[in-house]
């Protein structure tokens, strides 16, 4: 049954999602950032609804709408992006892959909005990437990582990169540690199907500047890690 219900939600909604990232990339051209960024935060929660998904958030209290941010959470999903995307309140722009701008539709659609390549093999390229994404976030841009790189193929949390630390010691402005619990079981990275449930988004408090300060990168990945670790609630 898991079959057929997948299959479908598939073919209604990927023709629904490319409607809906044509929607956002043209508002995002043509609109100033504080009118596009609410109604494409909504069409972002409608797709993760159209495929099953019930998201519960908790922790906005935390952060500051008037302060930019380093978002960091663990990476399970495909659906990692547009669970973050349609609900953290602020306006945020991704660190991504770089070979992720070459897939079609969604690396048209990444480019387009304005996220940030990164090189996994070219450490002036990553260093330049890094350099734009500490700026874009002192202008008032937040920006997220997913600092280990890849999806989860067990479901437990994974190693993470050493650069996003770098970027969180270049960048000078609290780094919020995210847990998201559930798209394991709604869409895990080796399967196609989709198990509609509860997905749950929960905001860390920050870890502002004057902490970061007083730790090395290193020292920095084991406390976020520790920090995201403690949110995840469940696969």
């Amino acid at each position: 049954m898991i079959h057929i219900t997948s299959a479908l939600r598939w073919m209604i909604g990927l023709p629904v999602a490319m409607l809906a990232l044509l929607m956002i990339t043209l508002m995002a051209i043509v609109l100033p950032k504080r009118i596009y960024n609410p109604p494409g935060r909504a069409l972002l929660r409608g797709l993760v609804r159209l495929f099953g998904g019930k998201v519960l958030v908790q922790g906005l209290e935390n952060l500051d709408p008037r302060q930019g941010y380093l978002f960091m959470a663990n990476h399970v999903s495909l659906f990692d992006i547009p669970v973050l995307g349609g609900h953290i309140p602020h306006y945020t722009r991704g660190l991504q892959a770089a070979e992720q701008f070459d897939w079609p539709v969604v690396g048209w659609f990444i480019r387009s909005i304005g996220n940030i390549p990164i090189s996994r093999k070219n450490i002036r390229a990553s260093w330049a990437s890094m350099k734009r994404a500490a700026e874009a976030i002192r202008q008032g841009t937040s920006i997220i990582v997913l600092p280990e790189g890849t999806r989860t193929r067990t479901g437990e949390l994974g190693t993470f990169k050493k650069m996003p630390f770098q970027l969180a010691k270049m960048a000078q402005v609290p780094v919020v540690p995210i847990g998201l619990s559930g798209l394991y079981r709604f869409k895990r990275c080796s399967s196609w199907l989709l198990r509609p449930g509860i997905i749950k988004l929960r905001i860390g408090q920050p870890i502002p500047v004057e902490e970061i300060e007083g730790y090395d990168v290193e020292g920095l990945r084991r406390l976020m890690r520790e920090r995201i670790k403690e949110l995840i609630e469940f696969p």
